[in-house]
């Protein structure tokens, strides 16, 4: 039974793997612009969360989403027009 879970863990962490590659030829602007909104997120909304600090919150909350919409204006913009 151990020996099932392993295979079958160990073949999600491929296709996830392989769908993160394929992510991120496909998709860079995308993926820079999450990478951007998670290190963000671990920088200022966790802490803001742990203290209780609404206007931090708040302000962490755009920081986040910030990244992301520029990301896709971004990816509007280079994407060629015909796909």
């Amino acid at each position: 039974m151990l020996t099932k879970l392993r295979t079958y863990l160990r073949d999600l962490q491929i296709r996830a793997y392989v769908a993160l590659q394929v992510f991120a030829a496909t998709e860079p602007v995308r993926l820079r612009a999450a990478l951007v909104s998670l290190v963000l997120a671990g920088g200022v909304l966790f802490p803001a969360l742990a203290a209780e600090q609404t206007a931090q919150i708040i302000a962490g909350i755009g920081a986040v989403a910030l990244p992301l919409a520029v990301g896709e204006t971004t990816r509007q913009r280079v994407t060629p027009a015909g796909k």
